[in-house]
Parts: structure tokens; sequence; C-alpha cells
């Protein structure tokens, strides 16, 4: 049980610290996709500084980026639709603590991120949220519960402050080969 535990923090140092600030975007794709089984689909790209919690349970659809120096605890799950840009410096959790359990028991609830979904610079999606189709963050919104599709939240804790147009059709373009 120890050496599977040493094992594990190895991998994560690895790819944490070792490979996320990788010149090359190729190698970084190929020991995501092939060593820590996040599933990447076509025409999507991670930049430079991801940290993940664990191997495997992030699937990311297609034409999706995941810019610079983002968290992804993917430890209860997490699923990012198509054409989905996560800004710079995002974090999103699906961990926790229940402060009213007497022994501060651990949970994991997962985070769906629909397709068209925006999260700007330095957001904060807390565990079990569920953002819908064209939803939209602001910079430095703090996401506590579910948003419906096609709005707009932002602040702390985020709340709606508009709608996104329902009829989105564009498709991200994020590879850059040294970032």
């Amino acid at each position: 049980m120890i050496r599977k535990h040493i094992f594990f923090d190895a991998l994560l140092y690895v790819c944490n610290v070792l490979v996320a600030p990788l010149p090359s975007a190729r190698l970084r794709m190929a020991f995501y996709r092939h060593v820590m089984g996040i599933e990447i689909g076509e025409g999507s790209h991670i930049l430079s500084g991801l940290w993940l919690d664990c191997r495997r349970n992030c699937r990311i659809g297609r034409h999706s980026v995941v810019n610079q120096r983002c968290r992804l605890d993917n430890r209860g799950g997490i699923e990012i639709g198509d054409n989905v840009s996560i800004s710079a410096g995002v974090q999103i959790l699906t961990a926790d603590h229940d402060l009213a359990s007497a022994d501060f028991a651990g949970r994991e609830r997962g985070v769906t991120i629909g397709d068209y979904v925006f999260i700007g610079t330095g957001a904060l999606i807390l565990p079990g949220v569920k953002l819908g189709r064209g939803a939209a963050v602001g910079a430095g919104g703090v996401v506590t519960d579910d948003v419906e599709p096609f709005v707009i939240v932002a602040g702390v804790p985020a709340r709606p402050i508009g709608r996104r147009p329902e009829m989105l059709g564009y498709q991200i373009h994020g590879h850059r080969h040294f970032f």
C-alpha cells in the first residue's frame, strides 16, 4: 500500500512540477492523454502550468482550451464540453470537507461544464457545480451554485448579471506550440 502511495505521489510530482511547465505543447498533451488518462477531444489544447490532483476522471470535449496556470481538481470528476474557453488561473474543485461533520469528512462532487461555456481569469468553480450550455463566469467569480444555460454570472459569490445569445456557433482555436 505504501508503494502505491509513493508511486502516485511521484507521478503527480512529475505531472505537475516537471511536465506542466514544458515548453512543448505536444509533449504535455501526450503525457496528459497517455500517462494521466485525461480524455482530450480533437482540436482541444491545454496550455502550460496545469495542476491535476489525480489520474483520469477528466474529459475535455472538442475545440476547448484550458489556459495557463489552471488547477483541475479531478478527484470527483470533471466533464468539459465542446468549444469551452477556460481562462488563465481558473481553479475547478471537485473535493472538499464537510464542515458540519464531526470528523471533518472528505467528500467528492463532480463538476460539469456545458458546451460554449466561458470562464474568466481567476474564477473558482466549487464542487458539484454544473455550468449550463453557453454560460459565462466573470473574472474572479466564485461559483457556488449551478448556472443556467446562457446566463452570465460574476462576483463573490457569483450571481447573474446578464445573458448570452442562445445561437452560439463559434469554434475555439487555442493551439500554441510553446505555451
